[in-house]
């Protein structure tokens, strides 16, 4: 089971219209057990990952992460 990146990527320098942009995806795992079974396999790949990057010392890495939740509100909203 492969998802596709650049189903997710604009081109630079192309322009958009969000409006028209999907914000719905086919669902990667056909139930919840097998989502569960997905994600514990790649937190596992994460970890496995990390430590080797950690053990080779000569490197940092900073990954930031942003979210918006489903209601569609900016992060700084103050809603909750």
């Amino acid at each position: 089971m492969k998802i596709n990146s650049n189903d997710f990527q604009v081109k630079p320098g192309k322009k958009i219209n969000l409006s028209k942009w999907p914000t719905r995806v086919k669902p990667v795992c056909k139930s919840e057990k097998k989502y569960q079974k997905l994600l514990r396999a790649h937190v596992a790949e994460l970890s496995s990952l990390q430590n080797l990057h950690y053990a080779s010392n000569k490197s940092a890495l900073l990954l930031i992460f942003q979210g918006i939740d489903a209601a569609g509100r900016s992060p700084d909203s103050g809603g909750g």
